[in-house]
């Protein structure tokens, strides 16, 4: 092993008359010179390799380690959770005395504070992640500056979750024009492939609470972007994008979900 990092003298056997030998050349200056920039070259190569890659090593470790049946468990607390606050009223009521002492009970609406939030988590595979709303997809300056640190975007072509049927909301982590390295900035999204059908996605937006259950996955190339626009009459579609093959920019996973 260690003679793959080190020059060796060249070796041939010869025979002269009865008798054999070897004799041993030593390689030239320019070949000297030649195997230490290969040997160097490769040292980048794997270092350039481990780095790309250390996002994925990390979330497929941390993946590894969810307990599913706590996952399960969660999802269930959250389905009670959203039930919950469906069916409180939307009125409260006040209870007021006038000057002749008889008790009044006005119903007001409840006035919620304000709330920008949208995130998206997604159990089995521990991902979760705050969603910039409104990127376009074709402007590529502006989801560059958004795909980082983990943030996902929603593009501002696609609805946003709660419009109802025959909408899709469409978010996206990675794009087809964006070199490995940049796609190492963002990770959430990189094990979309282990989803498979029936696995939930949760979303909060605006400090509403939405669930949605994965139907179909899709491997496109990165010219076909049509799903941008896709939409079924009598589902409300949430679509996941990521690059695929996972740390590459040659195609894109889509994962398709139902509202429920």
């Amino acid at each position: 092993m260690n003679d793959f990092f080190k020059i060796t003298p060249k070796k041939r056997t010869v025979k002269i008359k009865t008798k054999k030998g070897i004799i041993y050349n030593n390689p030239s200056k320019e070949k000297k010179w030649l195997f230490y920039f290969g040997t160097l070259a490769i040292f980048i190569s794997v270092g350039e390799f481990g780095y790309i890659y250390e996002p994925l090593v990390k979330d497929w470790i941390n993946y590894k380690k969810i307990d599913q049946n706590k996952v399960t468990q969660l999802i269930e607390e959250t389905k009670k959770e959203i039930l919950l606050k469906e069916s409180k009223p939307l009125v409260e009521p006040t209870i007021s005395v006038d000057p002749k002492n008889e008790i009044k009970t006005e119903e007001k609406p409840v006035i919620k504070k304000e709330d920008n939030s949208f995130d998206i988590q997604i159990p089995k595979i521990g991902a979760r992640a705050k969603i910039a709303i409104g990127v376009s997809p074709y402007d590529k300056k502006e989801y560059t500056a958004i795909l980082k640190d983990n943030v996902i975007a929603q593009s501002n072509i696609s609805s946003l979750p709660g419009e109802g049927k025959g909408t899709t909301t469409y978010l996206f982590a990675h794009s087809s024009e964006q070199s490995m390295l940049a796609a190492r900035q963002n990770s959430v999204f990189y094990l979309l492939g282990e989803l498979n059908n029936d696995d939930t996605i949760m979303i909060n937006y605006r400090g509403n609470d939405y669930m949605y259950k994965v139907y179909t996955k899709k491997i496109i190339g990165p010219k076909e972007t049509e799903y941008l626009t896709y939409s079924e009459r009598d589902r409300e579609i949430l679509i996941l994008q990521t690059c695929w093959p996972i740390g590459t920019n040659w195609q894109r996973l889509l994962v398709f979900a139902e509202r429920i």
